[in-house]
C-alpha cells in the first residue's frame, strides 16, 4: 500500500520551492533596489492596516504589486538576453552539411 502525503505537507513543499525562486530573483542592481522599495512599502502598508487607514493601505498594496511587476519585467528581459544568446550559439552549431550529390547540382 502506498503512503499518502497530507495536503498541508505537499502545500509546504510547493510554496517553499516558489520562495526559493523568489530569493534568487535579485540578480541585477535594479531588482535589488526594487526589492528594497517593496520592503519599505510593505512596512508602511502594515502600519496603515493597523491604524485602519484602508485606502492608504490599498494604494500601497497597488504600488507593491507594480514594483513586483517591474522586478518580473527585469527578470524576463534578462532571460530574453540569455535566450537570444543561446539561439545564436545554436544557429552556428546546427549547420547541416551537404551531401556529395547536392554539391554536383550547384
Amino acid at each position: 500500500m502506498r503512503k499518502f502525503t497530507k495536503f498541508s505537507d505537499w502545500e509546504k513543499t510547493k510554496y517553499s520551492s516558489i520562495k526559493e525562486e523568489e530569493k534568487g530573483a535579485a540578480t541585477t542592481p535594479e531588482n535589488a533596489e526594487l526589492l528594497a522599495q517593496i520592503g519599505d512599502l510593505v512596512a508602511k502598508r502594515k502600519a496603515h492596516i493597523k491604524s485602519k487607514d484602508d485606502f492608504e493601505a490599498q494604494i500601497l498594496d497597488i504600488d507593491i504589486k507594480l514594483l513586483k511587476l517591474d522586478v518580473e519585467k527585469n527578470d524576463l528581459i534578462e532571460k530574453r538576453k540569455h535566450l537570444t544568446g543561446a539561439k545564436q550559439i545554436a544557429a552556428t552549431r546546427r549547420v547541416e552539411g551537404k551531401r556529395n550529390d547536392e554539391k554536383d547540382n550547384e
